[in-house]
């Protein structure tokens, strides 16, 4: 595991892939699985090297008035520290899982054309009026292509998925049947649709 500095502790974040290829993929989620590869037998499939952050709550909070010192828009300031090192002069694809959804919505935002590629799992839209408003204006400003996945018994479904694509300039949603996810809860995960994901933000990365 590697370390990036965040306000008073560190950014934890690993690295698998393939070594010094062209394309690089950041994933942004929470929980003990955040920092390992989502299934090493599609990664390896794709000429990539996935950069994978752990976040937690602290790090997530006041998501929906991103920027100034917000504990949300210091995340996002560490992280756009993280891919200047990590894939300095090349543009990225980007992936946030559920709770790191907002994140990695905003970390795409503030980037611009660098993040070319996003995909967002499971990601419930905002509950109420002011984060919605707060929210819309940002999903306009983005210039990366985007999918929205969703699917299984939730959290999020086809209404969430529907209130992002209908304010983002590109974008499309993929709902995944219940038969297709083998969570023990029946959410869509990660790893249940990580080569559609993969596919999405690494185009043209697949190995021949």
């Amino acid at each position: 595991m590697s370390l990036a500095p965040w306000l008073d502790g560190e950014l934890g974040y690993r690295s698998f892939g393939t070594p010094g290829a062209p394309r690089v993929v950041v994933v942004l989620r929470t929980g003990d699985v955040a920092m390992t590869d989502p299934d090493a037998r599609v990664t390896s499939s794709f000429d990539v090297r996935v950069v994978a952050v752990g976040l937690d709550a602290p790090e997530l909070e006041d998501p929906p008035v991103f920027g100034g010192q917000t504990p949300a828009g210091l995340t996002v300031e560490a992280l756009r520290a993280l891919l200047d090192r990590e894939a300095p002069g090349t543009r990225v694809g980007l992936v946030g899982e559920r709770s790191a959804g907002p994140i990695a919505v905003y970390l795409a935002a503030a980037m611009g054309p660098i993040v070319d590629r996003l995909a967002i799992v499971g990601v419930e839209s905002p509950v109420d009026p002011l984060s919605r408003d707060l929210r819309t204006p940002l999903l306009d400003q983005l210039d990366a292509e985007v999918l929205v996945v969703v699917g299984g018994e939730g959290p999020a479904d086809a209404d969430d998925a529907r209130w992002y694509v209908d304010r983002m300039r590109v974008a499309e949603m993929a709902v995944v049947p219940s038969d297709e996810i083998g969570s023990v809860n029946g959410h869509v995960t990660l790893t249940a649709v990580w080569e559609r994901v993969l596919a999405h933000v690494a185009p043209g990365a697949e190995r021949r």
